[in-house]
């Protein structure tokens, strides 16, 4: 008796979780379907680009080294393919679990968020590749385009990140000169004791 009110109870759950899950991707097909674009086109641009390197070899070890495997390149595309969806996944159910009850953004905000990111880096691949196959060295500071991006929606937001990004640059990082002005202090003490 107990095993059967168990399935029934699991099937109710089931169908009631797996239609919202199945919402929730029916809301989000587009960016699943960008980010299989944005996935074929760094495989394409990634193939072109390692015959490039591979025509510019000079030696047997460099031509070795940029020959093409289809099981590496197929492995390292289905990661790519499994990471985008848990992002996409992972800012879902933050958003239904987290922002939408607190009336923050919706799910497919949030979604949207997570696989931004992921996007971000697959379009810093695709860039990296057409630069090497075309011959142009171009070196995109992707956190100062972050807070451009962030800088049309949020003045304060953006600041912030700027100077947290300065910081950083600049080899500051949080807490850092709070540290170092503290063992300037002991430093000071030390040699008042010992002189």
């Amino acid at each position: 008796m107990t095993n059967s009110s168990n399935i029934g109870a699991q099937g109710v759950s089931w169908t009631v979780f797996g239609s919202e899950c199945l919402q929730c991707v029916f809301d989000l097909r587009w960016m699943i379907i960008l980010a299989v674009v944005l996935i074929i086109t760094d495989y394409w641009w990634g193939v072109r680009e390692l015959a490039e390197l591979r025509k510019k070899a000079t030696t047997r070890a460099e031509k070795e080294r940029h020959k093409f495997h289809f099981s590496q390149a197929g492995r390292r595309t289905l990661n790519k393919a499994v990471d985008y969806l848990t992002y996409l996944l992972v800012g879902c159910v933050a958003g239904l679990a987290i922002t939408e009850p607190m009336g923050i953004a919706t799910h497919t905000t949030t979604a949207a968020v997570g696989l931004g990111l992921g996007m971000l880096f697959e379009l810093s691949s695709i860039v990296g590749h057409i630069a090497v196959v075309k011959g142009v060295d171009i070196k995109v500071n992707w956190k100062r385009l972050l807070v451009a991006i962030i800088k049309r929606k949020s003045e304060d937001i953006a600041e912030i990140l700027d100077e947290g990004i300065e910081e950083i640059d600049d080899g500051h990082h949080c807490g850092q000169d709070v540290v170092e002005q503290e063992n300037n202090e002991s430093d000071e003490i030390d040699e008042k004791l010992q002189s």
